[in-house]
């Protein structure tokens, strides 16, 4: 298993699907690749703590989740956990290659928007994230609103209440300035006079691009410390 051959599923573009596709649970985790030599990774190729070894017969492809997405977090990226913070055992573990069955959600065939999104209703009255169809080797990512991963490639000092913090960040589809709390705010600010700010991946939600790929309206949703921009 490596980085390069490793499944990466598209976002889905709201048409109509031709043929079989294979249904399954999207959860709101992280991505964890075993390598032999240096055991869980991420999509960035990031070190993973506190994940059992993988063992013979499990997949080495698998989606990391325990309770929510913060504390997922917290378990895969801190070294050395404390007995206060949230831990891992096999069961946080759903195999994408081999596919876990807990995350089997069914199968369409020649789907309509409408019933794709019937089913995305369907999975997400019950807590998941979303659903990622499947057909061989193509697998469509398919969630309410649609986000991106970007890397910052700048940022802006803001202004009025703003001053000494981060005001915006540039990326490759456009600066983002909306969605950050005022603490994120001032803990960005201090990672970027630090020099630790670029590169690193943000999630934005935004309408749908513009024709040149620009966000419209683009939402600050989260730090992605588990992933890489494609």
């Amino acid at each position: 298993m490596t980085y390069q051959t490793i499944n990466r599923p598209r976002s889905w573009n709201g048409k109509a699907l031709t043929g079989d596709w294979l249904v399954t649970l999207k959860l709101d985790g992280v991505r964890a690749i075993w390598c032999d030599e240096q055991g869980w990774r991420s999509r960035a190729n990031k070190p993973l703590y506190n994940i059992p070894p993988w063992q013979q017969g499990q997949p080495r492809d698998c989606e990391v989740f325990v309770k929510n997405f913060t504390d997922t977090i917290r378990a895969t990226r801190t070294r050395n956990l404390k007995g206060s913070e949230p831990s891992i055992d096999r069961q946080n573990l759903y195999g994408l290659a081999l596919l876990d069955p807990r995350l089997h959600w069914g199968r369409l065939t020649d789907p309509s928007p409408a019933t794709i999104r019937s089913q995305l209703q369907k999975a997400n009255d019950e807590g998941y994230e979303g659903l990622v169809l499947r057909q061989s080797d193509l697998w469509l990512k398919v969630k309410p609103v649609e986000t991106y991963d970007v890397a910052i490639t700048g940022y802006v000092e803001g202004e009025g209440k703003h001053a000494g913090r981060l005001g915006l960040v540039t990326t490759e589809k456009g600066s983002v300035g909306a969605g950050f709390t005022d603490a994120e705010r001032e803990i960005l600010w201090t990672e970027a006079k630090e020099g630790r700010l670029l590169g690193q991946v943000i999630e934005v939600s935004s309408m749908p691009c513009t024709s040149n790929g620009k966000f419209r309206h683009p939402v600050f949703v989260r730090m992605r410390p588990d992933k890489f921009a494609a």
